[in-house]
């Protein structure tokens, strides 16, 4: 059995040990050491990382009793060899893990809310609340914890007898039956807990619940905790700074002056579809005035390059709104060739989906419609003129 350097003392950086055991396995090398301050993976919160001697610890688990620490290679000594953890990450996870405790807590003993699932990753950390709360309540809930950091109240690890855990008053039941342990917050908060915390609550630094959402009959609850809530305030904190700089506004007057921005955006949005609109009408008239004709019936073929494939889809449906026309356009857009065939509703007689499956393979392309309109797209841009042309001289054979 390895011996638990991480629960002796939560704080130790470097230890020296002895290499029990080795297990090759996946091109990497399983070390089970005598003792280990490395914290294995496992209740929620991820497994320390560092070095034996010279070579990088990338995981840590634990197996039957057994710590192993998986390495890409072997150190040459056997012995009193010298370990690092990486403690940046290591008092990264001990502040987000009690910083949980906290808020967990918070959330029990101001609502009778209670936490169903959490999640610890090296970016992100939730926790599930079994209840719908409103944003006012999460708010007190906020402050509420923040309290609790602010006042530094002792941390104690417990490993209590079983008559002994019976009085305790537990915020959740334990998930094991032996060496039973218990992170005490003062008398704030007593949880069963196989995690690494800091021996003080002041040391989580702040609590900083950045947004929740609806998850299953609850809410998940987004937050971050010490050194992770001061860099994501310094984020957001140059966000604003480069806001007010962009739109010359005190910090206060963000939100008025993106607000009056989106509003003369949307204004600019309609005007912009407006005139978009008269261009394509008389883009059309145009082309109807000038189109070739086949028994009384107008036929408009062109290739564009290089226009947004929405215009040519409203120039087309404009165009068909004339009874006894038929719109064939084709579209280049960089390496994509694109076909349009559409009819006004009185040319029953013709098919379009079936015209455009016979113009596919000139273009490498697939595609699919209706009677009256289809659409495909291919590789092929050579041939997207000859497709138009194909499309034409089936239209010529039926209408001629």
């Amino acid at each position: 059995m390895t011996i638990k350097l991480f629960y002796k003392n939560t704080y130790i950086k470097e230890f020296n040990a002895n290499i029990c055991e080795i297990i090759e396995k996946d091109n990497t090398y399983h070390l089970q050491l005598n003792q280990t301050a490395f914290y294995p993976e496992g209740g929620g919160q991820p497994c320390d990382t560092g070095y034996i001697a010279d070579i990088e610890v990338s995981h840590v688990y634990e197996d039957k009793g057994k710590i192993f620490h998986v390495v890409d290679s072997l150190t040459s000594k056997m012995e009193n060899i010298k370990c690092l953890i990486n403690w940046e990450k290591r008092f990264d996870h001990m502040q987000q893990h009690l910083g949980q405790h906290i808020l967990s807590a918070a959330f029990q003993k101001l609502h009778d809310a209670n936490t169903i699932g959490f999640h610890l990753s090296h970016n992100n950390v939730t926790i599930d609340i079994d209840k719908f709360l409103s944003l006012e309540d999460i708010i007190k809930v906020e402050y509420y914890a923040n309290q609790i950091v602010f006042n530094d109240l002792a941390v104690e690890i417990l490993y209590p007898r079983e008559d002994e855990l019976t009085n305790l008053p537990l915020r959740k039941q334990p998930t094991i039956t032996d060496n039973i342990r218990v992170v005490k917050i003062n008398d704030f908060d007593y949880s069963p807990c196989c995690g690494t915390h800091p021996n003080r609550s002041g040391e989580v630094g702040l609590i900083k619940i950045r947004k929740f959402e609806k998850y299953k009959s609850g809410i998940r609850i987004d937050f971050l905790c010490g050194n992770r809530a001061l860099e994501d305030y310094k984020i957001k904190n140059d966000i604003i700074n480069s806001l007010c700089s962009n739109l010359s506004v005190q910090y206060d007057e963000i939100l008025n002056s993106t607000a009056r921005i989106n509003d003369n955006l949307n204004n600019l949005k309609k005007e912009n579809k407006i005139l978009k609109e008269q261009t394509i009408g008389f883009e059309g008239r145009n082309l109807l005035d000038n189109c070739e004709t086949i028994n009384d019936i107008n036929v408009i073929r062109q290739v564009y390059r290089n226009r947004d494939f929405r215009e040519i889809k409203q120039l087309s449906t404009f165009l068909v709104n004339t009874k006894k026309t038929i719109a064939i356009l084709g579209l280049i857009s960089g390496d994509k060739a694109q076909l349009i065939l559409n009819r006004s509703e009185d040319l029953d007689n013709i098919i379009m989906k079936d015209v455009l499956k016979e113009c596919m393979p000139l273009i490498d392309g697939k595609g699919g419609g209706s009677p009256s309109s289809a659409q495909g797209g291919g590789s092929n841009i050579d041939n997207l003129e000859a497709a138009v042309n194909l499309a034409y001289i089936q239209i010529e054979d039926i209408c001629g």
